[in-house]
């Protein structure tokens, strides 16, 4: 990471972090132990690179990056939302979040589960608010909030969640929650194990098919989104607006499969974690074609972000932080 984007890195993360923070006090009415929980999570840290994809996005359109902070702040609202829920004992049951002690550690499970409904709920509220910026007008707000509903619902983030907690144990062949779906009993009693992992119209369930859906669809969602939303508030037309979201969608494959590998090669103390995917008997990328493989395929995905991101129309300086940004996410070290 050069220092000129390690800069440009900070300082965006740190103007997200100061809206947040205000965006906090609009909380102000309710109760005190949820306003809290909220904000602690909030303000754990990260390195804010949905938000900071979204503003990029924004500008090299033409946007100023205080034009979108709205739907910027809406976006990692959502994503701390889904982190609060993924650490809870019911999925995937982790102690420390970004170093810090998980939410339902401080709060406990019911105000966990609150503070992350009380986010989701507010991250909308939120980017409905980029309706009143002069530039950017109610139309490509509703635009915008609806792409944000979809990647962070059940056909992406929600979908992709759903379909990770059920396929653990499927590296050795077996999924336990699959199975339990399944037993006598069940409403879903005499069905296949793992036939409801995906959408009923994708065929014959593979690991290789069920890795790519978990991917493209937990965490490459809401980063395809961010990059989407950014263009769609800045108005981009429809060919610009078709090469972001391939841009978005490859950025986000290769975001977690780098996120695969971390979690194999990073200690956890750097990675402010308590557990791995190789403990929880995930279906990981790395898992399933090993870590050579793994480093290649994201190699292979930020290639395939900067054809698009060429190929969008967009002047290659005012797309520079998206080409920095689409290397670093491989490349990272934490």
């Amino acid at each position: 990471m050069t220092a000129q984007f390690e800069k440009y890195l900070a300082g965006r993360a740190a103007t997200v972090n100061a809206e947040l923070a205000r965006c906090m006090k609009t909380v102000d009415t309710a109760p005190a132990v949820l306003a809290h929980a909220m904000g602690y999570s909030l303000a754990a840290g990260g390195k804010r690179l949905r938000p900071v994809l979204l503003m990029a996005s924004a500008e090299a359109l033409g946007l100023a990056p205080r034009d979108v902070l709205p739907a910027a702040c809406a976006i990692e609202m959502i994503h701390t939302y889904s982190l609060i829920h993924d650490d809870l004992p019911a999925m995937d049951n982790d102690a420390l979040r970004r170093g810090k002690p998980a939410s339902h550690m401080v709060y406990g499970e019911a105000c966990a589960i609150l503070a992350g409904d009380a986010l989701l709920t507010l991250a909308f509220e939120t980017c409905a608010q980029n309706a009143s910026v002069k530039k950017i007008g109610p139309a490509r707000t509703t635009a915008a909030i609806a792409a944000l509903a979809r990647a962070a619902g059940a056909c992406g983030m929600v979908g992709g969640q759903t379909a990770d907690i059920f396929a653990e144990g499927m590296p050795q062949g077996k999924s336990r929650r699959a199975a339990k779906l399944t037993e006598k009993g069940s409403p879903l009693a005499g069905k296949k194990d793992g036939w409801f992992l995906l959408p009923a119209d994708a065929g014959e369930l593979t690991k290789k098919k069920l890795l790519a859906y978990i991917h493209s669809n937990k965490t490459g969602a809401l980063i395809a989104a961010a990059v989407e939303i950014g263009a769609l508030l800045a108005g981009a037309n429809e060919n610009t607006l078709r090469h972001m979201r391939a841009y978005g969608r490859e950025t986000g494959l290769a975001f977690q499969i780098a996120d695969d590998i971390l979690d194999v090669t990073a200690d956890k103390e750097s990675l402010g974690k308590s557990g791995g995917d190789e403990e929880e008997n995930k279906l990981t990328f790395v898992s399933l074609y090993g870590l050579a493989h793994a480093g290649e395929a994201a190699r292979i995905c930020t290639g395939k972000a900067l054809e698009h991101l060429s190929a969008s129309g967009i002047d290659r300086k005012r797309a520079a932080p998206l080409e920095s940004l689409a290397r670093f996410i491989t490349e990272r070290t934490y």
